[in-house]
């Protein structure tokens, strides 16, 4: 331990972080604990930061310099993550940054980094059987909730007849028949409800992620159940890589719902459609359907709570009344916009409109 040295350089050699100090502009690395030494190997005391850029992933290399810039400019500290890559095998990590600019006529840099790989990857399995679940749940839900419809709308029917029929029985039966499809359609309204709301009901952490490379995962898990659905499904993509910074959990849980929405009110043989195309500083993601479309007098209360838009589907599956009001609101927090066009007879399509990152 040197003489000289700092409470950080103190504090940092007995912390599993891995901590460093650069000098701007000369941008050498002046302090390093054992844990950076260890996990960098070969990037020692007065090597150039260039040299643990050289490790960043290819795709993250803009966005580390860009965001490495944002925080040098500015006065307070900020974080990120990245990728590096060490014998071929990459690591996801998360640096926090602070820029001392009290001496007259250089910077220090502060750093601290985390390793988030083994979080990460436990995340993307997390996210993984997310979707296989809701994607399930809306297949589901469109596949049971049509055949219990028809149940209740025929024993209804038929019970309106009851003075018709001499058999108490016979009408007792059909009560009970009614009763019973009433309950399943209530149940699953009740489960989709309670998935859905779920979605907002913790603190929102985002991240930097291929959008596309999550939509595809999503997707993949309804083409499982195109013949099922009677429904096909496709994504078209301007590009193979489309990096947002995200709360993953709950956007590809709007992108779901607004899938499972097109779901309800596209007949058998239509096809749904996830579209991303990038801009200069945005990405917009659409979700068309060729399903009946929605009537005019709906469209200024769409996204309101418990808006009278929230219609039965085709198959009887049943309104969650807050489906729009939710979407809107994880749009608005990821600072976006949402907008649909839709043509009664021809199909509907939402766009969400979100800032694009390096």
């Amino acid at each position: 331990m040197k003489a000289n040295s700092t409470i950080f350089e103190l504090l940092s050699e007995r912390s599993s972080r891995m901590c460093f100090m650069v000098q701007v502009p000369d941008e050498k690395i002046i302090y390093s604990n054992s844990a950076f030494m260890n996990f960098f190997e070969g990037i020692d005391e007065g090597a150039s930061i260039e040299k643990l850029f050289a490790l960043v992933h290819p795709e993250d290399v803009e966005y580390i310099r860009s965001s490495y810039q944002t925080i040098q400019d500015s006065p307070e500290a900020g974080c990120f993550e990245f990728r590096v890559i060490l014998s071929q095998k990459t690591y996801f990590l998360r640096i926090d940054l602070a820029f001392d600019k009290t001496l007259p006529d250089k910077k220090l840099v502060i750093g601290y980094i985390e390793d988030r790989t083994i979080e990460n990857k436990h995340g993307d399995y997390l996210q993984e059987f997310a979707n296989k679940k809701n994607a399930t749940l809306s297949i589901l839900s469109h596949d049971l909730a049509g055949p219990l419809g028809v149940i209740q709308m025929m024993s209804d029917m038929l019970l309106s007849r009851r003075s018709e029929v001499d058999d108490a029985k016979m009408i007792k039966m059909l009560d009970l028949i009614s009763k019973s499809a009433k309950k399943g359609i209530s149940m699953i309204q009740d489960m989709i409800r309670k998935e859905f709301l779920e979605s907002i009901g913790v603190e929102m952490v985002k991240r930097r992620v291929n959008l596309i490379e999550k939509i595809n995962q999503l997707l993949e898990e309804y083409k499982q159940g195109e013949l099922m659905v009677n429904v096909s499904f496709s994504l078209e993509a301007s590009l193979d890589e489309v990096f947002v910074e995200i709360d993953e959990s709950k956007f590809i849980q709007i992108i779901n719902n607004l899938v499972s929405n097109s779901l309800k009110f596209t007949p058998d043989g239509g096809t749904i459609t996830i579209g991303v195309v990038a801009g200069g500083e945005t990405v917009t993601i659409s979700v068309g359907d060729t399903g009946i479309g929605i009537p005019k007098q709906f469209h200024a209360q769409l996204f309101e709570k418990f808006n009278p838009a929230g219609r039965t589907g085709l198959k009887g599956e049943p309104s969650v009344g807050l489906g729009m009001s939710v979407i809107k609101t994880i749009v608005d927090w990821h600072s976006g916009k949402i907008w649909f066009e839709t043509e009664v007879g021809i199909g509907t399509t939402f766009f969400i409109e979100i800032k694009k990152s390096k």
